[in-house]
């Protein structure tokens, strides 16, 4: 079974390919996902971004989407963790974060009127959303999907 974790950070998962463009924290495999993953279609089980597509330049959130979504399996798992930007505290308070995430972004990968109007091909159920709240009240929406494959 073959699982990545995409912006591992020092938040290294085992069992998992840990992803990180930083050198420095010694991941399992340096690379800007901004440029593709190095996987073939359709050959990974899990994909789990936590903190990480937040990072993702607004204008490169749709392609890196898509890249997990191609990377998936028809039927695998994908879950992110961002700051919710509704709550707006953790969303904006770091100045690393590029882009900003509330439930309904997720309406473009998910619903089909959405990804026609964009023309997104990426398309994931939704199994679930659900807002988190740390300690230090900043809100996280997490988010679990699976992968549907092409439509026909």
């Amino acid at each position: 079974m073959k699982k990545i974790n995409l912006g591992c950070g020092k938040r290294h998962l085992e069992g998992h390919v840990n992803i990180d463009i930083q050198e420095r924290i010694k991941p399992d495999l340096v690379c800007d996902v901004t440029k593709g993953l190095p996987y073939e279609d359709n050959s990974v089980d899990e994909v789990k971004a936590y903190d990480f597509l937040e990072h993702i330049p607004i204008g490169k959130t749709v392609d890196v989407i898509m890249e997990i979504w191609r990377v998936l399996k028809p039927g695998g798992k994908f879950e992110s963790y961002t700051p919710d930007a509704e709550f707006g505290q953790g969303a904006f308070q770091d100045p690393t974060h590029v882009s900003f995430w509330v439930e309904n972004s997720w309406l473009y990968y998910s619903d089909k009127d959405y990804r026609e109007l964009y023309g997104i091909e990426a398309n994931f159920k939704i199994d679930g959303i659900k807002r988190i709240s740390t300690e230090d009240r900043v809100y996280h929406l997490f988010v679990v999907a699976t992968k549907i494959g092409r439509e026909k």
